[in-house]
């Protein structure tokens, strides 16, 4: 046959030809796994046990005290909410910013026993506080006219404030007075510090010293506290536009759908928050009290498709025009006692927030509803309110989720279990902030304590610790087995004064648990309080 003729070289026709076909199926598969679609390249088996690196404690910034910001515009226009009908009076909101088991004004001698779950460091108070910001002590536990922070007469007691110069821990008494009536500033728990500054480049109530460490990330300085008018306790930031398309976008939706506000707003449906919401606020100055919590949204939505997003049967909605922009008016099934309203200042960013805290921007103004803004001066705590986002980074990548907490600073007692410590002081304010990587998170923070001594202990407490659990495989098998070995042994700290900064890593499957763990708090935590 022709193709079995042999060429001068001794290779015949169909050998040849079944050499240039492997070659160019070779070629093919080359160019075609070249061009392939990156994400298809990037599968790769990843141990879930083991945790990242952990990366050293970082740098914290100088906080450097403000003056007490002015007071807000006097309330005149605040109970007009220009809602069914613009210009409508509303009465009787004397006391709305009470928590729904606030006791009465002349019970506030008794103090409330702290809620058993862990997850709050910080309880409620009562007491309301603009955003005046002013240290105001009294004897009864009301707010005076400069609307400063109200102080019982008990002073610093076992709150563990530091005396001097320096201090700025305030002693302070639950109690139910309640100010303008309709803001969500609120006194705190004996020796807890209502810090209105950050680490990261907003002024603090108090000065502290700069902590010298590894390059500074974002987040890791960070105090959301300062964004909310002066007696929040809790400020949690979440970045759905940084959990999209990992494992963690729908159990992290999961965990809002027991908070009475998810079923406030949406009803029973599904929301799909992760899909709609690029970054979620919640702050409040009253964990226990779910008509307390003041809501940020940002998101890509238009205002007609924020509309139809937050349209709920059983809480109707009406909508109007303001000075503070577009304003929502809740009807129907919502929860008693509270008053919150919808207010979108600006375009892509709506807020759920107490009508005392919008001064006169719920009064009723002409424009489009698509398009209205702001037009009048803002409160002090919403002039800022649009950068709150930078404490998390500018960039695609960074933490997924912020977070700031106001303690007691009271030193607790801890079950003996061979750690060597059985006590230690619980600080004052701790910020936490969680990135995603591919092998797991990372965790960087700053804690500040009520003074240098607490501080000291709690950084060479850690350091005890951490050598017993290394030298201890009882100690090591029982934190892997809570998901907290590489948590703990991976922790780094810098401290100067009071102030501390820390980092460590927890792995994929610590994270898991971790996540299923908190859910379970949540839920139980907020059971019977939904509306």
């Amino acid at each position: 046959m022709i193709l079995a003729e042999r060429f001068k070289t001794g290779v015949s026709w169909l050998a040849r030809a079944v050499a240039v076909s492997v070659i160019l199926h070779v070629v093919i598969g080359v160019a075609w796994w070249l061009t392939r679609p990156s994400q298809e390249r990037e599968v790769e088996l990843v141990n879930i046990e083991l945790a990242p690196p952990p990366p050293k404690a970082e740098a914290l910034p100088e906080e450097v005290a403000k003056p007490p910001e002015s007071a807000p515009p006097a309330q005149e226009e605040d109970t007009s909410h220009a809602a069914t009908q613009p210009g409508e009076e509303e009465r009787g909101e004397g006391f709305v910013d009470a928590g729904v088991d606030a006791p009465p004004p002349d019970a506030r001698e008794k103090k409330k026993k702290r809620p058993d779950a862990a997850v709050m460091l910080a309880d409620e108070g009562d007491a309301g506080v603009d955003a005046a910001g002013e240290l105001a002590v009294t004897d009864d536990g009301g707010v005076d006219d400069g609307g400063g922070l109200a102080a019982t007469g008990e002073g610093t007691g076992d709150g563990g404030a530091a005396a001097g110069d320096d201090a700025a821990l305030v002693a302070m008494e639950s109690g139910s007075g309640a100010g303008s009536g309709a803001g969500s500033g609120s006194a705190a728990e004996p020796g807890t510090a209502a810090f209105t500054g950050s680490g990261s480049g907003a002024p603090g109530m108090d000065n502290q010293p700069a902590v010298d460490g590894a390059p500074t990330s974002a987040g890791t300085a960070a105090n959301l506290l300062a964004f909310f008018p002066a007696g929040h306790q809790v400020t949690v930031m979440i970045r759905f536009d940084r959990l999209r398309k990992t494992e963690w976008a729908e159990p992290a939706e999961a965990m809002f759908k027991p908070m009475p506000d998810y079923a406030a707003l949406f009803g029973a449906r599904t929301a799909a928050i992760g899909d709609k919401i690029d970054t979620l606020v919640i702050s409040t100055p009253r964990p226990r009290d779910a008509t307390a919590t003041t809501l940020v949204v940002h998101s890509p939505l238009t205002r007609p498709e924020l509309r139809v997003f937050l349209a709920n049967p059983d809480a109707p909605i009406t909508w109007s025009a303001t000075k503070g922009g577009l304003f929502g008016k809740r009807t129907g099934k919502v929860p008693p006692n509270d008053k919150r309203v919808l207010l979108s200042p600006w375009q892509n960013w709506f807020l759920l927030a107490q009508p005392g805290d919008l001064g006169g921007l719920t009064a009723a103004a002409k424009g489009n509803l698509d398009t209205i803004e702001a037009k009048a001066k803002l409160p002090a705590w919403l002039q800022t309110l649009r950068t709150i986002e930078h404490e998390s980074g500018d960039d695609k990548r960074g933490p997924a989720l912020v977070m700031t907490l106001a303690g007691p600073g009271k030193r607790y007692a801890i079950p003996d279990v061979g750690l060597g410590v059985t006590s230690l002081p619980s600080p004052v304010r701790l910020s936490l902030a969680m990135e995603l990587v591919k092998q797991g998170w990372l965790l960087r923070g700053n804690i500040v304590f009520g003074n240098e001594a607490d501080a000291s202990e709690f950084a060479q407490a850690v350091q005890d610790v951490q050598t017993r659990i290394t030298d201890s495989r009882i100690l090591s098998g029982l934190l892997r087995k809570q998901h907290a070995l590489n948590m703990v042994t991976g922790l780094s700290l810098a401290r100067t004064g009071a102030r501390v900064s820390y980092a460590t890593s927890i792995s994929i499957a610590d994270a898991r648990a971790l996540l299923a763990a908190a859910a379970v708090m949540v839920e139980a935590y907020f059971d019977g309080q939904s509306p």
